[in-house]
């Protein structure tokens, strides 16, 4: 974990150097000096001491807390902890420059991260008990590559504006489609013009719509996915009939020699829904799996809507 929580603050920008003559405490590591923590962007000042408090079974204690410190330089000092800290530990460091994160704080910060494609996520795999029986089965298929989307909310300023902010939010994929089109638009006049597009069917939302590609991210995370029930899809023949809205355009009429505007009125080109070839392409929108008081929930990231987990299955 610590390895991951460097990796966090080099995504960050977040450029450590060696903290000299650093006491050893116990259940505190000191991962060094930064200058710069674009996380608390509106506070200047000195440099800022950054810890990491590793996972253990029992929350920090008020002694724990009170021996770093005594032994922590002055200064103001970041703790990234796996650990909860008992109420009393939690007091006693707020009175101080201490900027402390625990672990939920931390899984989500981590998480969007993930989300964003900015650090790969694995599944680890199953441990397999008859493996000593399988020796001739090892052509497993490989993992389904998606085109998974950008997140266009921000989770956690989504969670403080409806007072949400110690929910538990685990990073999800919920599964969608994009297709990729090839087709034709035909005028009033019976000209062909042949085109390619990509459509993202998003059958959370129940939407249809263009895909811009900018949109992807740069890596797909390998994290839990999940698929909504199948008739939340679009039939071929609902998908084609959707598409003809979408992708049919208007224009100003020209001359087809000399491509001089005849009429200021526009013509519609239709597009040829029944001729047109479609490929599916697997990808995926980011969201989180919300816990609350006993209810899970999915909280879509580029809607920002609040979706039941039973229209939900594991892939």
């Amino acid at each position: 974990m610590e390895g991951t929580v460097r990796g966090m603050l080099e995504l960050r920008g977040v450029r450590l150097s060696p903290a000299e003559g650093m006491p050893n405490i116990i259940g505190f590591r000191c991962l060094g000096l930064a200058e710069k923590i674009p996380e608390f962007e509106s506070e200047t000042g000195s440099l800022v001491h950054i810890w990491h408090v590793p996972q253990e079974i029992l929350p920090v204690s008020i002694s724990e807390a009170e021996r770093w410190l005594v032994d922590a330089p002055p200064g103001r000092h970041w703790i990234l902890s796996e650990r909860e800290f008992t109420s009393d530990a939690h007091n006693i460091l707020s009175k101080t420059l201490i900027e402390f994160w625990g672990p939920e704080k931390l899984a989500r910060w981590i998480g969007e991260s993930v989300l964003r494609g900015e650090l790969i996520a694995n599944i680890p795999p199953e441990e397999d008990h008859n493996s000593e029986y399988m020796s001739d089965k090892t052509d497993t298929p490989p993992p389904v590559k998606r085109t998974v989307l950008l997140p266009k909310i921000n989770l956690d300023e989504w969670l403080i504006q409806r007072g949400l902010e110690h929910v538990d939010a685990t990073p999800v994929l919920l599964l969608a489609t994009i297709w990729n089109v090839n087709g034709s638009l035909i005028s009033p006049d019976g000209e062909v013009e042949t085109r390619s597009w990509r459509v993202l069917e998003d059958p959370w939302a129940s939407k249809l719509e263009l895909h811009d590609e900018s949109e992807m991210m740069d890596n797909s995370p390998q994290i839990k996915q999940l698929k909504p029930f199948g008739q939340m899809w679009l039939n071929d023949t609902d998908l084609r009939t959707m598409l003809t809205g979408i992708l049919e355009t208007r224009r100003q009429k020209e001359d087809s020699g000399t491509g001089v505007v005849r009429s200021t009125m526009l013509e519609k080109w239709g597009f040829d829904s029944q001729s047109a070839d479609l490929e599916r392409i697997p990808a995926a929108v980011p969201g989180w799996l919300l816990k609350k008081d006993g209810v899970n929930e999915i909280l879509h990231s580029r809607n920002g809507r609040i979706y039941e987990f039973n229209f939900s299955e594991e892939p």
